[in-house]
């Protein structure tokens, strides 16, 4: 069967902003436990649905999920609401083993919605509608992945597209790190400040066996402190 795509039937792109948040450390983690890891990364794809997300669209990534929307408000208040469930979570899980830490990235740009593609592009893609859901397009789904390591842990990076430019109406983020602490969020992020540093001390002391990097841990050790400053 000849396989056929005519991409100058793409819906016009919209400026959006992309944002991608997954667990971190999933490959070490999986390689431990398969058991343990679902639970992190299931926890994380239920906090995101549990977000209030009207005017966000959710994709799914195995670790890990993109989300996007035209209002910087919108994207804003799902990170948020996504971040505080998982640091309640860590807070108040009493077992370290069973913690695990997450963080994103932020772009801002074109984009296009695997909804929008027609049977005029291909006849195949626009006839499966719950395949076509699954898709997104766009320059910001790169520069949130590739920012997203540049987080703290709980943090979102702002890459410069979205440090640089904004919907009609808004202004730019202006800072490199997002934070999400509000005065609704004080209680859980001021314990979340102590909780993360004592979570850290608990892997450097068997960062071999859980085969997470005394360079890496120091790193988000010092990300973490500038971070909850």
């Amino acid at each position: 069967m000849v396989l056929t795509f005519n991409a100058n039937q793409l819906p016009s792109a919209t400026p959006e902003y992309v944002a991608w948040i997954d667990v971190m450390g999933t490959q070490a983690s999986m390689s431990r436990s398969l058991s343990i890891t679902a639970n992190f990364i299931f926890k994380l794809h239920a906090a995101a649905l549990q977000a209030p997300h009207a005017n966000v669209h959710l994709y799914p990534v195995m670790d890990g999920l993109y989300a996007s929307s035209p209002s910087q408000t919108d994207i804003l208040d799902f990170l948020r609401a996504l971040l505080v469930e998982v640091a309640t979570e860590f807070n108040g899980q009493p077992l370290m083993e069973y913690r695990f830490l997450v963080r994103g990235g932020l772009a801002f740009g074109l984009v296009v919605h695997g909804t929008a593609v027609t049977a005029a592009a291909s006849p195949t893609v626009g006839a499966n509608v719950q395949y076509k859901e699954a898709i997104l397009l766009g320059m910001p789904m790169v520069q949130a992945h590739i920012c997203e390591a540049q987080a703290p842990p709980f943090g979102i990076h702002i890459h410069e597209s979205a440090r640089a430019f904004a919907p009609t109406g808004a202004t730019p983020l202006h800072h490199v790190w997002w934070t999400w602490n509000h005065h609704t969020t004080a209680a859980v992020w001021n314990v979340l400040r102590a909780e993360v540093p004592r979570y850290l001390d608990w892997a450097r002391d068997r960062h071999l066996r859980i085969n997470y990097s005394v360079d890496r841990i120091e790193a988000h050790r010092e990300m973490a402190r500038q971070y909850f400053l």
